[in-house]
């Protein structure tokens, strides 16, 4: 599989981690998570046989010799979980030296294929034309090459909010991943929402060096990419703190919204690579896990 997104080398150092979840399910299908299903002690249950994308670790060989066929072992106290990724395609998303849009197609990618080899499945979500468009739940492997393509040709052209449209939609109990900058004023209620339809919320703030310190200085026009409104404005020392001031209390209240409705934030920035952002931030908010 080639992307333009990531190299095979970095797929392959994927293979050490996982989503960091812990999400608890009661029913479902075969799966890399702990459930509370009721059962013997012994985790081990059945077989079923393998398809593409299944986990070859889990093949039992064995039963390929007396029947020649591949089966893999599935096992009483695992089942998939339900992982939603919404990746915001505003318009806003589209800007800096490095793109947010091109880091947010970057973790898509990632978070798509970690829970693709843990046996998840997966539901990728993006606003287009003022709707939640969605691709419908994927499982296994197989479908990888599939969503290659999706994210490779994505655009970020939207000038409407995202957040409102998430809220459009009913949700079956599992994990909501979130990748946009956060320029919306109903990130609150979003929250809120997929928290009552029981959902483990995961959000990836993406903001550019650019964004973070601007070294704007001058009389400078200003021009919103979602709305073309043009603002004149002179860059004095004032500015800049005041500017600063605003960013501040700006994450601030987005990390208390997080914790108020126990969901996982991260803050991640275009001056990383996105080996870094994987290995390093996300692991250290406890999103991955080795």
């Amino acid at each position: 599989m080639r992307s333009k997104l990531i190299d095979t080398g970095l797929l392959r150092k994927l293979e050490t981690l996982k989503l960091n979840s812990n999400i608890v399910l009661n029913k479902g299908y075969s799966g890399g998570r702990k459930s509370k299903s009721k059962g013997s002690s012994v985790e081990f249950s059945d077989f079923r046989e393998y398809v593409p994308g299944d986990d070859f670790r889990k093949i039992d060989w064995n039963a390929y010799g007396r029947f020649e066929k591949l089966f893999v072992k599935l096992f009483m106290e695992e089942r998939e979980a339900l992982v939603n990724i919404f990746i915001d395609t505003s318009k806003s998303m589209d800007f800096g030296q490095t793109k947010k849009s091109f880091i947010a197609k970057q973790l898509a990618l990632t978070f798509t294929y970690l829970s693709l080899s843990n046996l998840d499945r997966v539901d990728l979500y993006i606003g287009e034309n003022n709707s939640l468009q969605n691709s419908g739940y994927l499982n296994g492997k197989k479908t990888l090459p599939r969503i290659v393509t999706y994210l490779d040709n994505l655009q970020f052209e939207e000038k409407e909010d995202f957040f409102p449209l998430i809220k459009t939609r009913q949700y079956k109990k599992g994990i909501s991943i979130i990748i946009s900058d956060v320029f919306t004023d109903n990130f609150e209620e979003t929250i809120k929402y997929l928290t009552y339809m029981k959902q483990r919320v995961i959000v990836i703030q993406i903001l550019t060096t650019e964004e973070l310190t601007p070294k704007f200085s001058g009389d400078i026009t200003f021009i919103d990419s979602e709305t073309d409104q043009k603002k004149d404005i002179s860059i004095t020392s004032s500015v800049q703190h005041s500017y600063q001031n605003t960013l501040k209390h700006f994450i601030g209240n987005i990390e208390e919204v997080c914790n108020k409705y126990g969901a996982i934030y991260t803050l991640l920035s275009n001056e990383i690579s996105i080996e870094e952002m994987i290995f390093d931030k996300l692991i250290a908010a406890g999103i991955l896990r080795g």
